[in-house]
């Protein structure tokens, strides 16, 4: 006891506060019986199909992880990475990307609407925007070894996970392109050694969600095995939408009718995963995942709410009149107003839904991973396909007025394929070698309408305009890294990732309505542009890691990462607009980390710590125009994150385990020249030429400073101990921060606490469990992201909130 506490001083005068492992740990395990986990991590391949975890706790000793592209333990591994396995997951019924990023600290992933990229990531507060389908996530994902920088994949739930890991900082060595940011680490579970499956179903009563989900795992021969999963979810809403009749004077006789529907978002949603292993020999095994997603609901802003003063505004363009919507309230209180459009302007505008806002989503995703052994040496080929097509029409004034509407399509797919080289030589040396190729494709469209100029007199389409845009690229990419003991217990390795990507893009609009184009807001029908963007880098790494007992690490990084450049896709080709002015410049990061890692007591108490300091250099960011309404990506900053993350959890007996974590970052702008908000003046900021104020020094969008959560688990027996009674409960605090990056002072989020708690019976080999679980029982209404609302009055913001006070009853029975 008395040299691990001298280690452990040593570890929090080297990281300057306590340490943490970042969740509850019950994951994937370094003596789980499959081969999943082999016993050489030098030789581990890193996609395996991972085993279910056995139900005791354990330490970070036991977890294994991927991060470096091989099976280490989590107390090993020399990466900021938190793991949370199935049970972590399944307590608080985290079935979404959104809500698994909420049981780890400093992390934000959001779904969002308003026809861009879907979503917004954020780690450590560097992430990218939603709002323009061209940027690629800072934040990648990487799902059963398959690499993806689009966020629109966080529409898919998440279901039958084994484990996701949340690597933190630049990943740029071992995870291709686009994560200077870090990633999002998906791992499905896979088949078993025999006959198994499970059955789990839900009722949300909040939402009035109900859902349905099982698997069946087993071996088809003795080298054969495979796996089923399936989910159904429908939910009626959480957001109740009393949107009225309205009309606007330019055109009185075509009014919004009225809400279409009482509860958004209204999802419907159909999953399933089919996975087959093969391992015909102790040499190679492959693993084949095949998941498809089909999805609908009430619109693209279905899980948005309108902040700002009084009633909702919105500027009638065709009449030069501001329109009041009586109906709505201006509060962040799952209480909206959104209208749909005239049925009779619909009946000729492509797409429209009759006027309905609505969302069809569907994915498609397969993953072949493929690992050979040779002697001293793994041979791992990943090849991957996904496609995505979201297609969907909404009212983008987020009221009841009939002004700004669009019918969008995102259309996306890509190929992957990935060599690596892990060698196991029994010398101080040893090595990883790799090749990256992605070959892509966006197409999108966008049917949009800001006014009823009447029907085109061509063809009768009341749409204002269709502009197309149609996007490839490919990148090539390969990495070395060497791995040397310089002594058994002192490791250095160093590395770097070349990376040569190339983009092709062809824009503008199909159609524009005659009406409307005497008014100068678009660019000229069947002006189309095209540009290409190319670019190469080099991205090296270098680790110093030292572990002074077998139960304790200390490592020192110096990290570099890289996001490609590219085109803008806007909502809106204003006149001017081509692809050559809409490009964008790549993104660098430069900086390190050291950390610290413990097992102590026995492997009771838990810690882990990382002190960091990165900075970021052509920063892009998405700078909106309310009028007319359009995003577009500039390199508009270079920006400096400091700050220190603290975990521990702790075994007080095998049924009750407590946990805690806090992480303080200073991300902050070095240069900064922003556009104004709307309305912004002089006298608040607003000096610059081109309508530009001077932001450096201020905090980065969606970057709290302070993370913190801290929470407990506890099992006890009743009778005989062959049934258990748990309690769970997790509380969370988040700082403010900013939602726009222009910082419209109506558009900071100001710091909240969220409770989540769940009550659970079950056997105690968890065959069946009957649990009530409870999220954000404070029921507090926050926004995760948001944009100014388009032709709205300078304080009117539109957010997209996440889930208030949700109260699950669910039922589990495993075979």
């Amino acid at each position: 006891m008395g040299s691990n506490t001298r280690i452990l001083g040593a570890m929090l005068m080297a990281s300057t506060a306590l340490a943490c492992v970042a969740a509850p740990a019950s994951a994937q395990t370094a003596d789980t019986p499959s081969s999943a986990v082999p016993t050489n991590p030098a030789q581990a391949p890193a996609n395996a199909a991972p085993a279910a975890a056995p139900a005791a706790p354990m330490g970070a000793e036991d977890i294994i992880v991927t991060a470096r592209k091989r099976d280490e333990t989590l107390l090993q591994v020399p990466v900021a990475v938190s793991a949370m396995s199935a049970s972590d997951i399944t307590r608080y019924a985290a079935t979404d990307l959104s809500k698994i990023g909420q049981l780890v600290p400093q992390v934000i992933l959001a779904k969002t609407g308003g026809g861009g990229a879907g979503a917004s990531f954020a780690i450590r507060g560097i992430g990218s925007s939603a709002l323009d389908a061209g940027i690629d996530q800072t934040v990648s994902l990487n799902i059963d070894g398959v690499q993806i920088s689009r966020g629109r994949l966080i529409t898919s739930g998440f279901f039958d996970i084994a484990q996701v890991e949340v690597l933190k900082g630049p990943q740029a060595l071992f995870f291709g392109k686009n994560s200077p940011g870090g990633v999002i680490s998906v791992h499905t579970n896979g088949p078993t050694d025999h006959f198994t499956g499970y059955m789990r179903a839900g009722y949300e009563f909040k939402a009035n969600e109900r859902y349905l989900e099982g698997a069946v795992a087993g071996p088809i021969t003795d080298t054969l095995g495979f796996r089923i999963a399936l989910r159904g979810d429908a939910m009626a809403g959480y957001i109740k939408n009393v949107a009225g009749v309205l009309a606007v004077p330019s055109d009185p006789t075509h009014p919004s009718p009225g809400a279409a529907h009482s509860r958004d978002p209204g999802t419907r949603e159909f999953l399933g995963r089919g996975t087959l292993v093969w391992k015909p020999s102790s040499r190679f095994d492959a693993n084949l995942k095949i998941f498809g997603d089909k999805l609908k609901d009430h619109g693209e802003t279905g899980g948005n709410d309108l902040k700002c003063s009084g009633h909702p505004q919105t500027l009638d363009l065709l009449s030069g009149t501001f329109v009041t919507d009586p109906y709505g309230d201006c509060k962040i209180n799952g209480v909206r107003t959104l209208g749909p459009l005239n049925p009779d302007i619909a009946a000729n505008y492509p797409k429209s839904n009759g006027g309905v806002p609505y969302t069809q989503y569907h994915a498609f995703l397969t993953s072949l991973t493929m690992n050979y052994h040779l002697d001293k040496a793994t041979i791992t080929s990943v090849s991957g396909y996904w496609h995505y097509r979201n297609d969907s029409f909404d009212n983008f004034a987020n009221d009841s007025s009939p002004t700004v509407f669009g019918a969008n399509l995102d259309d996306s797919k890509a190929f992957t394929q990935e060599l690596r080289l892990n060698t196991s030589f029994e010398g101080p040396l040893n090595f990883a070698l790799g090749a990256y190729y992605e070959d892509s494709k966006r197409d999108t469209r966008g049917n949009g309408f800001i006014g009823d100029v009447g029907p085109d007199p061509r063809n009768g389409q009341t749409n204002n305009w269709q502009l197309l845009s149609f996007n490839k690229g490919k990148a090539y990419s390969a990495f070395g890294q060497a791995i040397y003991n310089i002594l058994p217990n002192l490791e250095l390795a160093g590395g770097v990732r070349w990376t040569r990507e190339v983009k092709h893009t062809t824009l503008g609009n199909s159609f524009v309505n005659e009406n409307i184009a005497a008014l100068g807001l678009v660019e000229t029908e069947g002006d189309f542009s095209s540009g290409k963007f190319s670019d190469t880098n080099w991205s090296p790494e270098a680790t110093l890691t030292w572990h002074p007992t077998r139960n304790t690490t200390l490592y020192a990084a110096y990290k570099t990462g890289y996001k490609s450049g590219g085109f803008s896709n806007p909502s809106i080709l204003s006149p001017g607009q081509n692809a050559d002015n809409l490009s964008f410049k790549p993104e660098h990061t430069r900086g390190g980390e050291i950390g610290a890692k413990g097992s102590l007591m026995g492997g009771k108490l838990a810690i882990n710590a990382a002190v960091y300091r990165y900075t970021y250099k052509g920063l892009q960011l998405t700078s909106f125009n309310p009028t007319p309404p359009s995003f577009t990506i500039k390199n508009a900053a270079s920006a400096r994150t400091t700050g220190v993350e603290v975990d521990s959890s702790y075994s007080i007996t095998r049924d009750f385990q407590i946990r805690a974590s806090v992480g303080y970052n200073d991300a902050k702008y070095l240069s900064f020249d922003a556009p104004c908000y709307s309305g912004q003046t002089a006298a608040t900021g607003c000096t610059g030429a081109n309508g530009t104020q001077d932001l450096t020094g201020t905090s980065l969008v969606r970057a709290p400073k302070w993370s913190m959560t801290g929470g407990f688990t506890y099992d006890m027996p009743l009778g005989d101990g062959n049934v258990k009674l748990g309690f769970s409960s997790d509380a969370n605090y988040t700082s403010g921060y900013w939602l726009l990056e222009n910082q419209n002072p109506n558009g900071y989020q100001k710091g909240f606490a969220r409770l989540n708690a769940s009550i659970r019976l079950h056997e105690a080999d968890d065959r069946w469990e009957f649990a009530f679980i409870g999220r954000n029982l404070t029921n507090k209404y926050y926004a995760v992201a948001g944009s100014e609302k388009a032709f709205g009055t300078p304080d009117e913001i539109a957010v997209t909130i996440g889930r208030p006070r949700e109260l699950v009853l669910q039922g589990t029975y495993k075979f």
